[in-house]
């Protein structure tokens, strides 16, 4: 398992249209990935557990993945995010 830190830079957070673009993203990604914020952690294919992350601008996210080319994944989830736009 690999984690990595990053924060959100998305100016309106993680709400419905940025989610749903992540959730696309994550489910090209060869193992499965994780967002953790404030003690939650959401599948990042999973629109519902993205939105009831509740994450804003500037948010600390924690990134993981599990399983082969994890690190890959949350390299490539990491470049996603910023450049996600609101």
């Amino acid at each position: 398992m690999i984690e990595r830190q990053v924060i959100l830079k998305n100016k309106t957070g993680l709400h419905a249209r940025p989610a749903s673009e992540l959730v696309a993203f994550a489910k090209e990604l060869p193992c499965k990935v994780y967002i953790e914020h404030d003690g939650k952690k959401a599948a990042a294919d999973s629109i519902l557990q993205l939105l009831a992350l509740g994450a804003k601008e500037g948010s600390v996210l924690m990134l993981s993945a599990d399983g082969p080319g994890d690190k890959h994944s949350v390299e490539k989830l990491d470049s996603f995010l910023q450049i996600l736009e609101g």
